[in-house]
C-alpha cells in the first residue's frame, strides 16, 4: 500500500457549492437505480453535525457529477463492511507523535491505496480548523473529503494539474474559486463510474 497525501492551500472560500438540502433531496429512486457508494464515517474528531453535514454535501455534489450518490453512514457501525460498494472515512482530531513526521504541515489527509484504489481515507480535522479560520470550514472539509475519496477510487496516481485532484491549491485559486475548479476531470469521471459500477456488480454477484 502507498500513502497518498492530499495537499491543500491555506485559504477557504464560501458560497461555491450547493446547500446540503440539495444533496439530501435526492430520491430513493436515485439510490436504488443509480451508482451508490456507501461511506462509513468515523468522526473521531467530534465534528459538529451541522459542519459534518455541510461537508458531506460538498463532497456529495462533486461525486454526483460522475452519477455517483454518496451514502453516509455514521460509525461505529453495528456490522463490518457489508460489500464492495463500501469505503471508510476517518476524521481524526490531530496527528500525534511519530505520525506527525510522515506528513507536511499542509497535508490535510491521506489515503492508503494501490494503483487500483483502496478502502480507507483519513482527514486531519485540526488542520481543517486551522486553515479554515475566517472562512467556511465545512467547505474545506468537503473538498478534503472528496479529494481523499477520489484516491480510493482512482488510485495512487490520481493527481492532476487541474480539478479536485490537484495536489496543491494556491491562495489565488481559492480566492478566485469557481465550482469548475473543484471537479473531477472527464477521464476521472469515466473511471469513477466504471469502478463503482464494477463494485456494485461484485456486491450483487452470488456468493
Amino acid at each position: 500500500m502507498q500513502q497518498r497525501f492530499g495537499v491543500f492551500a491555506t485559504l477557504v472560500f464560501a458560497g461555491v457549492f450547493v446547500s446540503p438540502e440539495t444533496v439530501q433531496g435526492q430520491s430513493e429512486v436515485d439510490l436504488a437505480n443509480g451508482l451508490t457508494l456507501t461511506i462509513e464515517v468515523d468522526n473521531w474528531a467530534k465534528v459538529s453535525p451541522a459542519t459534518l453535514q455541510k461537508g458531506q454535501a460538498v463532497a456529495g455534489q462533486i461525486f454526483a457529477e460522475a452519477g455517483v450518490t454518496l451514502r453516509w453512514v455514521d460509525c461505529p457501525c453495528e456490522q463490518p463492511r457489508p460489500d464492495a460498494t463500501t469505503r471508510s472515512l476517518r476524521i481524526i482530531p490531530k496527528l500525534f507523535g511519530l505520525t506527525m513526521s510522515a506528513f507536511r504541515s499542509d497535508h490535510l489527509g491521506f489515503a492508503a491505496v494501490t494503483e487500483e484504489g483502496g478502502v480507507l481515507a483519513t482527514v486531519f480535522y485540526d488542520r481543517i480548523e486551522s486553515l479554515g479560520k475566517g472562512g467556511d470550514i465545512s467547505s474545506l472539509l468537503g473538498l478534503a473529503t472528496a479529494h481523499e475519496l477520489g484516491h480510493l477510487l482512482l488510485g495512487s496516481n490520481a493527481h492532476t494539474d487541474e480539478g479536485i485532484m490537484q495536489p496543491h491549491w494556491t491562495r489565488k485559486l481559492l480566492r478566485q474559486a469557481h465550482r469548475s475548479h473543484f471537479r473531477f476531470t472527464a477521464k476521472q469521471l469515466d473511471t469513477i463510474r466504471g469502478r463503482v459500477s464494477s463494485y456494485q456488480a461484485m456486491a450483487k454477484a452470488p456468493k
